[in-house]
């Protein structure tokens, strides 16, 4: 069953990775197009510098739930060796649930604060652009983030389970 859900919520957030990997190609483009308007043209594109800034929280918010699920991100593993043991695990659970409950902390923060910027009209200095559905996508992403550490917290419990079924 947790395989099941596991699997069904990475192909979910594959498809959100992909829709940052289309932010990011549109962002090269938008590179592309700025050096040639400078090089040849003279006239450099004035709102390059914030359509950056925006479609990158969009690269990284479309992108970190994904690379979480996937264990792509950079670890230290210290303990490693003395957290995988089975009597150790619940440890390794408790570390997982702790970081879903201070993401979805700051997930529900995040949407505040986009909300906030909705009702204020908050938009870039330049090409007045709205912020808050940037802002919105990042606490989405900090919420599907906080989903995938609870997720694992709960295979770390289920797995110690098995191996005590497995040991009687």
């Amino acid at each position: 069953m947790l395989a099941q859900i596991e699997r069904g919520l990475e192909r979910v957030l594959r498809v959100i990775a992909y829709g940052g990997g289309l932010v990011l190609v549109g962002l090269m483009l938008l590179v592309i197009y700025e050096i040639n308007m400078r090089y040849f043209f003279g006239r450099p594109f004035r709102g390059g510098y914030e359509l950056t800034e925006l479609a990158m929280s969009l690269i990284v918010a479309l992108g970190l739930p994904y690379t979480a699920i996937t264990r792509g991100h950079v670890t230290v593993d210290l303990l490693g060796r003395w957290l995988d043991k089975p009597v150790m695990r619940w440890l390794a659970a408790l570390v997982h649930l702790a970081g879903a409950v201070f993401l979805a902390y700051v997930a529900w923060r995040a949407w505040i604060y986009a909300s906030g910027s909705l009702r204020w009209s908050d938009m870039t200095n330049m090409m007045r652009i709205p912020k808050h559905p940037f802002q919105y996508a990042v606490a989405i992403s900090l919420g599907l983030f906080a989903l995938v550490l609870a997720l694992e917290s709960v295979k770390t419990l289920a797995a110690g389970k098995t191996d005590r079924q497995e040991e009687q």
